[in-house]
C-alpha cells in the first residue's frame, strides 16, 4: 500500500542520479504527453494561491527498494506540466499545510485543484499593559494540542518570528512564546480557522533588566565582573561574565551576585512586568 509516509520518505531521500532520467521521461516533448494544470486554495471559496506552493509529482509505483520515485518538483503558484499518460501521486505543500492526490492522466488535458483546508497564523506578544516587545527578542514554538502518553506534545514548528504569517491546517495548536532566552515563557492554545488569518497575541509578565557593579550610586560599571542571577528559591537563572549584562527575566524576586577581584557582592531586586530597569550592585569596602 502506498502511504503518505512513503511519499515523505521519497521527498527526503530522492537522489539527483534518479531524478534526471525520471524527470526527462515525465516532461520530455512528444505527441503522447498530456497537460495537467495544478492549482491550490487555502480553503474553499478563497482565491487561488499565487505563490509559495511546493508541487511534487511522484510515480504511483514503488521502485525496487520500495520508495516512491519523485518525478517533478516545482515551486510557485499555479503550475502546468506536460507528462505521459498514467497514474501519479501529486503532493502539494504550503507552509505547514499539505495534501496529496492520486491523479490519472489519459487522453486529454486536465485541471486539478487542491484544497489545503488551512488558515494563516500570525503570532505576537506584549508585556504587561500592552508594552511592546522588540520582535527580535521573541520566538514562538508551535505544538500539537494533544498530549502524548509520555506527557509531551509533538513539535510542529520551532523559532517562528513575531509577525510572520505561516499557513497551518485548520485546528487548535499549543503555542509557546519565548521572550529572551531565560525563564520568560508563556503558553496558550490558539485555533486556526479555514481561509482566515488568525492573529495570536500572548502577554508576558516579564521585563528587560540590566546590571552594573558600581563603586558609587550612578557610577560607571566595573569591568570583568562575573554575574550570577538567582531566584528567591536560590535557583540559578543565568551566569555570565560581562561589564554591563542585560537579560529578560520573568516577574518575581531575585538576587544578583557580582564577583570581582575575588570579592563577592549581592543585591536583592524585584522584576515588575513591563518595567525595564537597571539594577546596581554597590561595592562595599
Amino acid at each position: 500500500m502506498i502511504t503518505f509516509a512513503k511519499i515523505k520518505s521519497a521527498i527526503i531521500s530522492f537522489t539527483l542520479f534518479a531524478f534526471v532520467p525520471l524527470l526527462a521521461a515525465a516532461q520530455s516533448e512528444g505527441p503522447d504527453k498530456q497537460r495537467i494544470l495544478l492549482e491550490a486554495r487555502l480553503s474553499e471559496n478563497t482565491e487561488i494561491i499565487k505563490d509559495g506552493v511546493e508541487w511534487r509529482i511522484f510515480s504511483s509505483q514503488p521502485d525496487e527498494e520500495g520508495n516512491i520515485p519523485e518525478l517533478i518538483f516545482s515551486h510557485g503558484g499555479s503550475k502546468a506540466f506536460d507528462i505521459a499518460p498514467g497514474e501519479y501521486l501529486i503532493h502539494a505543500a504550503y507552509g505547514h499545510a499539505s495534501t496529496v492526490k492520486r491523479v490519472k492522466i489519459s487522453g486529454e488535458a486536465i485541471r486539478e485543484e487542491f484544497n489545503f483546508n488551512a488558515g494563516g497564523l500570525k503570532l505576537q506578544a506584549t508585556a504587561a499593559d500592552e508594552v511592546r516587545i522588540p520582535p527580535r527578542m521573541l520566538r514562538f514554538d508551535v505544538y500539537e494540542q494533544k498530549i502524548r502518553q509520555n506527557g509531551t506534545r509533538k513539535l510542529l514548528a520551532r523559532d517562528i518570528g513575531a509577525g510572520e504569517v505561516i499557513p497551518f491546517p485548520v485546528g487548535t495548536y499549543h503555542i509557546v512564546s519565548r521572550f529572551g532566552d531565560l525563564n520568560a515563557t508563556v503558553r496558550a492554545d490558539i485555533r486556526v480557522e479555514p481561509g482566515k488569518l488568525t492573529i495570536g497575541s500572548l502577554t508576558h509578565r516579564a521585563a528587560i533588566v540590566s546590571f552594573r557593579l558600581v563603586r558609587s550610586n550612578g557610577g560607571d560599571a566595573v569591568a570583568n565582573t562575573a554575574w550570577s542571577i538567582l531566584t528567591e528559591n536560590g535557583e540559578v537563572v543565568d551566569e555570565i561574565v560581562r561589564t554591563f549584562p542585560s537579560m529578560v527575566l520573568s516577574e518575581g524576586n531575585y538576587t544578583a551576585i557580582a564577583k570581582h577581584n575575588e570579592k563577592v557582592y549581592s543585591h536583592d531586586f524585584k522584576v515588575r512586568s513591563g518595567f525595564n530597569e537597571d539594577v546596581e550592585v554597590l561595592i562595599v569596602n
